[in-house]
């Protein structure tokens, strides 16, 4: 599939999770999560409270690699979500993401793949970890609400 705009590529990746497509299970879904050091395009929160965080890029993947990286500071895993094709020359550079200790994933058609997995991380912020997991829980409440 083709994206026009990074708001596409993050739209698309949240109605296959929305539908609880995710190799994690279900997650409480945040997108645009704000903090101090940036925002985070998306933030899952699974029933068990871990914090899983998602930056999209059409084709930027270092400048994504390094927001992710960012990311594992509140996110007990972090992600690179890239279309397909920009994946595949990420993934050629795995070593840069095990450094990191970040995962690389892509869709195809509605499909989550998982290319590279992130390992699982303790929170050097966990305090951060909670306000994503308040912001989570009170947006799946207003969701449910909606219904």
């Amino acid at each position: 599939m083709t994206y026009r705009y990074e708001r596409d590529l993050v739209d698309h990746f949240l109605d296959v999770i929305g539908a609880d497509q995710a190799p994690w299970g279900p997650l409480a879904l945040v997108p645009e999560f704000f903090y101090h050091r940036g925002r985070v395009d998306v933030v899952g929160v699974s029933p068990i409270g871990r914090v899983i965080a998602f930056e999209a890029k059409l084709t930027r993947w270092r400048e994504a690699l390094q927001q992710a990286y960012r990311n594992t500071c509140f996110a007990h895993k972090s992600y690179v979500l890239l279309p397909m094709a920009t994946a595949r020359l990420a993934q050629q550079y795995s070593a840069k993401f095990d450094r990191r200790g970040v995962g690389l994933c892509s869709l195809v058609d509605n499909d989550l793949v998982v290319i590279h997995d992130s390992p699982w991380n303790v929170p050097i912020q966990p305090w951060l970890a909670r306000e994503a997991c308040d912001r989570a829980i009170e947006a799946q409440s207003r969701c449910d609400d909606d219904v």
